[in-house]
């Protein structure tokens, strides 16, 4: 099996609909985005269903609801950042229209973290890979509860059914690897440093403990996870809501796997 880094969401999609991969680690956005169009896509598992974000704030805030009245970095209306941080406010009864100033800043997330760091800005979204960076900052950092899928694969309906002994193999591989990154912290933070080209240990070791804690070896995407993921995606269409959240979904392989592992 060979591993492709792509650039983004939009040519990982083109890269799997034109066979030129048969397997795709990517943002669960995609599926729905193909699912929705009628494509030949499916989602196989997922494993991690925790949120892709936590918070950095320049105020020492312990809930998210304390962000009522602050300025809140966005990628944007319509960016996926800009969606969450939205269903985040509504989630914990705050209204993003009103309870909140949600300012767009393009640039990236490291841009937007700078401009809390100046003070110009409360809060932002980062990444896992952020967390401890923005602590050495001064910023506080506090997680977002909410189930999300970030560790979705898929591959097409039609490539399962004619390989459907290689695609439980390739899951099974998926699942082994899940347990060994979570037994051996130290495999996996030299792979995390050599594929992300990153030397910070503190970061590696903070990514490393976020990843591992949400972590399933069982690759089950909750139905709340999927939920939360249409639900953001709403925002853009309303017509997201009315899909069922395993439509797009093949989840009997891994159920395979779970029976044969009783």
């Amino acid at each position: 099996m060979e591993v492709i880094a792509t650039r983004n969401e939009q040519m990982n999609m083109q890269a799997l609909m034109s066979d030129s991969v048969q397997f795709l680690t990517s943002s669960s956005t995609g599926l729905f985005y193909l699912g929705k169009q009628g494509l030949d896509a499916v989602g196989l598992a997922s494993w991690n269903n925790s949120s892709p974000y936590s918070l950095a704030s320049r105020v020492k805030i312990k809930d998210l609801k304390e962000l009522k009245g602050r300025k809140i970095a966005s990628s944007g209306a319509g960016g996926r950042a800009d969606a969450y941080i939205r269903f985040m406010l509504s989630k914990v009864g705050l209204d993003p229209r009103s309870d909140a100033q949600i300012m767009p800043l393009s640039g990236g997330s490291s841009v937007r973290l700078a401009a809390v760091v100046s003070g110009n800005l409360d809060a932002t979204l980062i990444s896992s890979l952020q967390g401890r960076q923005a602590e050495k900052l001064g910023l506080t950092v506090i997680p977002v509860p909410l189930e999300y899928i970030w560790g979705i694969n898929l591959t097409r309906r039609s490539y399962v059914t004619k390989n459907r002994d290689m695609v439980k193999n390739y899951l099974r591989g998926l699942s082994d690897s899940v347990r060994l990154m979570m037994a051996d912290k130290a495999s996996t933070i030299a792979v995390m440093q050599q594929v992300l080209k990153m030397d910070d240990a503190d970061s590696l070791e903070y990514a490393y403990k976020a990843m591992r804690a949400d972590a399933r070896p069982d690759l089950f995407p909750t139905e709340e996870a999927i939920l939360n993921v249409l639900r953001t995606m709403s925002y853009e269409d309303p017509a997201f809501l009315s899909i069922p959240p395993y439509k797009f979904f093949d989840l009997s392989l891994i159920q395979e796997l779970k029976a044969e592992a009783r």
